[in-house]
């Protein structure tokens, strides 16, 4: 079913919900992956502050399409023995312009990325970033997002990305609506093309209200995922999924997450 079924189907009228607001999301998350028998947890704990208070659109995990706030951001990772971090932030000036850095070290490998884009509208934002991955050339990435606004909250987002070489790119896109009640829906979907190898995956979840949700994935190599959040009051959640592979049934990724916005 394309989107201009859907569109119409799901375009009801809103039943008013209040909007919640954070600076702060963390997140620790496991992920339990089996396959033919060996077995390894990886671990992960992320966390983002925002220089001003972000807004929810209803449901507690849902903002705005193009973020407009300055952020920093750190996080780190176990897996296999090794440890990897990150560290970032976005920087967006009164004059429009954004700047944006990061460093990350997955285990002995380290990759810095500087950026810099301008947001020519609240619904439009252009992006160049240098990446320089250790031992390695500078690649340059230019990327466009733009915020199709509908009733209400509702809206549809893309984003294209594409190299300096026009070797790689990917398009983006994700919508967003009330269903009334106290119900939401969104719809993920991204294409890219890698030197000729084209992948894709969609993903879309339903709230049953703005505390609580289910979501499903599925991409180009037969992988998919089922997930579920509930939020236990508006500053904690917890979040289960399973994932697997329809043509290897001995992989099976068993997650678990615990959320703050505060």
């Amino acid at each position: 079913m394309t989107l201009k079924y859907i569109l119409p189907a799901i375009a009801l009228t809103a039943t008013a919900v209040s909007a919640e607001e954070y600076q702060l999301f963390t997140e620790l998350r496991a992920d339990h992956v089996r396959v033919s028998g060996d077995k390894e947890t990886l671990w992960s704990l992320d966390g983002t502050y925002f220089f001003d208070k972000k807004q929810t659109l209803g449901p507690l995990d849902q903002f705005e399409y193009i973020n407009k706030v300055s952020n920093v951001s750190a996080s780190f990772a176990r897996a296999y023995d090794d440890n990897s971090y990150g560290i970032g932030g976005e920087y967006f000036a009164e004059n429009k312009f954004v700047v944006s850095a990061s460093h990350q070290r997955l285990g002995d490998f380290d990759v810095t990325s500087l950026g810099l884009g301008y947001l020519i509208s609240d619904d439009f934002i252009v992006r160049a970033q240098a990446v320089k991955p250790e031992g390695e050339d500078t690649s340059f990435q230019f990327s466009a997002s733009y915020n199709h606004q509908l009733q209400g909250n509702d809206y549809l987002g893309f984003t294209a990305t594409v190299d300096d070489e026009f070797d790689f790119f990917t398009i983006s896109s994700k919508y967003f609506a009330s269903l009334g009640d106290e119900r939401f829906i969104t719809i993920g979907a991204a294409i890219a093309d890698n030197d000729g190898d084209t992948s894709w995956a969609a993903e879309a979840d339903y709230y049953f209200s703005k505390m609580t949700s289910v979501g499903v994935s599925y991409n180009k190599e037969d992988s998919y995922s089922l997930n579920a959040k509930h939020f236990f009051n508006l500053n904690w959640a917890l979040e289960a999924g399973f994932g697997s592979n329809a043509d290897n049934s001995d992989l099976k990724v068993y997650s678990l997450a615990v959320i703050g916005q505060f």
